[in-house]
């Protein structure tokens, strides 16, 4: 059964406000009550006392759409926000959603997309405080800086993982240098800047809804387009997150990148493997020797963090040998280089084990994947 629904209307197009009404009818009792505002702030007013579950939000002008959504959204994170608008226009669809609008409903108003959004924000609301049951394996591929190709092992473990018919889902938390949507050849409208809008919702149900799934069949969480965007994420949401994608999916596969604190610190902490990533060179050696040390200083230890030497070539100077004696640590697994076959893979949005399945790339992708699943 429904729960019983709260719901504000800041709309001052009468007919809006008619076909709105309209469609609440037909939720037999569902809704509790349903007020309109006048204005913006007897709107808030009404916020303040009534703490409705759905506050409908008119936009009219594109920037204080996303000022008045961002400002709902911060303010009362338990209240829902579905915006109206006569603007068909993917920009403003994208910033309002990225601003924490759930819903972007186009003028006039189509009952079923309206019905749609009611009976989701139903489900949203149905949860309980009850802990979440983690069952599935957290795996964060890490290396402070760029170019040790972090993601494109993120991409092709979680591919490798996937075509053994596991749930997975590929989440891009580098913020600084994500690159899982050109990987994957992506343009997302949900990102996880719309999980931080909307601080208080983290559950199933809402991160189903802001998950795609790639033609391969992965599921992916991706990257906040904006640098600004990343700035808003905060540790214990980002703990929640993994915790619900762990309770949905059978493994979920991290992408991350940048200093050793914050949201990184978190999801290490949050996660049961972490693989780290460095090439065989003196610099990557040595800033690696630092940040292996670091971690274990925060009590990740070997047992959890597994070092991956990518894009080994056999008659490098520096051996696979030469490395475990400086970092004084073992060797997890090697990828080999195959330079054009990730680039192809790159071009075509398409992980290995589908545009390159008899790469040496691919092979060392699932034999990375065979270890890890015999660990759980």
């Amino acid at each position: 059964m429904m729960p019983k629904l709260a719901i504000i209307l800041m709309e001052s197009d009468i007919r809006t406000k008619n076909d709105i009404a309209a469609v609440l009818k037909t939720f037999d009792g569902a809704i509790g009550t349903l007020t309109a505002a006048a204005n913006f702030q007897e709107g808030i007013t009404l916020i303040q006392a009534g703490e409705p579950q759905i506050v409908f939000l008119e936009v009219t002008e594109i920037e204080q759409g996303v000022k008045e959504t961002g400002f709902l959204v911060s303010r009362f994170p338990q209240t829902t926000v579905i915006v109206t608008a006569a603007e068909k226009n993917s920009d403003w669809i994208l910033r309002l959603i990225r601003a924490g609008a759930s819903e972007y409903l186009t003028k006039p108003i189509n009952t079923e997309e309206l019905t749609a959004a009611i009976y989701k924000v139903s489900r949203l609301h149905e949860r309980t405080n009850e802990p979440v049951a983690s069952t599935g394996t957290a795996i964060a591929v890490y290396n402070p800086t760029g170019g040790m190709g972090t993601t494109t092992i993120t991409v092709n473990l979680a591919a490798a993982l996937a075509e053994q018919g596991k749930s997975v889902v590929l989440v891009d938390l580098n913020f600084a240098s994500g690159d899982v949507t050109t990987f994957l050849d992506l343009t997302p409208i949900y990102t996880l800047a719309t999980i931080t809008a909307r601080r208080g919702h983290v559950d199933a149900s809402f991160l189903k809804s802001v998950i795609i799934t790639h033609p391969s069949g992965l599921h992916i969480l991706c990257a906040p387009q904006g640098l600004g965007e990343a700035d808003n994420m905060q540790t214990e949401q980002l703990r929640e997150v993994i915790a619900v994608l762990k309770s949905i999916f059978a493994y979920t596969v991290i992408d991350c990148g940048g200093p050793l604190f914050g949201c990184n610190l978190a999801t290490f902490e949050s996660s049961d493997q972490i693989l780290f990533v460095t090439l065989l060179n003196l610099p990557a050696l040595k800033n690696a020797k630092r940040y292996l040390a670091a971690m274990n200083n925060e009590g990740l230890r070997d047992s959890k963090v597994k070092l991956i030497v990518n894009r080994l070539i056999p008659k490098d100077d520096i051996k696979v040998a030469d490395a475990e004696k400086i970092l004084t640590t073992k060797v997890y697994l090697t990828v080999p280089n195959a330079y054009m076959d990730v680039k192809s893979a790159i071009n075509k949005g398409e992980p290995l084990v589908t545009s390159a399945p008899r790469s040496p790339v691919t092979k060392a992708m699932q034999d990375l994947a065979s270890q890890l699943m015999a660990l759980k």
